[in-house]
């Protein structure tokens, strides 16, 4: 794994923004907040920098202000199997902290240059004991993750690789959009691969067979959906 130069930064107006639109922090008044900032900190970090390992003490909570990072675990085998790839906004740590865990389950790796806060885990637990209003948000996000929880095991069990690139591809963008539109992959296509539990090489294949049929246009992780509602369709037929 890369060891590149991390660089503590400042929480600049950016990063503030960043964690008062967070679901984890929107509740907070502004001295709840002010609190939360006394124990935060925030790292412009590169990519292929490991933010904790798996079995580590679980320190702190994170949000992704930009970039992306991957959650994996290790197999006994020693394989790697990315569990999910986050991109700015979200949060990750928040789960394990809430159900009493002490360490944390999985490996969090920077795929790409990122920027992340970390808030004292300590310290938010404090905030949630006197915030009714927190713990609700808290419930939310935790229902959410539960939900995601259970798609994911269908869309990894019952699904071919078709959907699961096509449903990977439209999460970047909001359901409302029906025009063709670029993206860009916030991750390598062997970590996608390892994401979606399917080869690189089946991977590759798919894209390919996308790109043929006129529904995508590839240019490394440049991908243009040209034909969205098709490919909303070919995920209606699978379900």
């Amino acid at each position: 794994m890369a060891r590149g130069k991390v660089e503590r930064i400042e929480l600049n107006s950016t990063v503030l923004e960043a964690m008062r639109s967070c679901i984890l922090l929107q509740p907070l008044d502004e001295t709840d907040f002010a609190q939360v900032v006394e124990v935060a900190h925030a790292k412009q970090v590169p990519a292929n920098v490991v933010l904790f390992e798996q079995g580590a003490e679980l320190s702190n909570i994170y949000l992704i202000v930009s970039g992306a990072v991957k959650l994996q675990r290790l197999s006994p085998s020693g394989d790697e199997k990315v569990i999910n790839i986050l991109r700015p906004g979200q949060t990750f740590a928040e789960a394990a902290l809430f159900s009493g865990r002490s360490k944390y389950p999985v490996t969090a790796v920077t795929v790409s240059s990122s920027i992340v806060v970390g808030v004292q885990a300590s310290g938010y637990l404090r905030l949630i004991k006197d915030s009714s209003a927190l713990g609700i948000n808290l419930l939310a996000k935790l229902s959410q993750q539960l939900h995601w929880m259970v798609e994911e095991v269908d869309r990894l069990t019952l699904h071919s690789a078709t959907f699961r690139l096509v449903s990977y591809l439209l999460s970047y963008i909001p359901e409302d959009k029906n025009d063709r539109i670029g993206i860009t992959l916030s991750a390598p296509k062997h970590v996608i691969a390892s994401r979606l539990s399917i080869k690189p090489e089946t991977l590759s294949r798919t894209f390919k067979d996308l790109s043929m049929r006129g529904l995508i246009k590839t240019g490394g992780s440049q991908i243009e959906l040209l034909d969205i509602d098709k490919l909303r369709q070919l995920l209606s037929v699978e379900i």
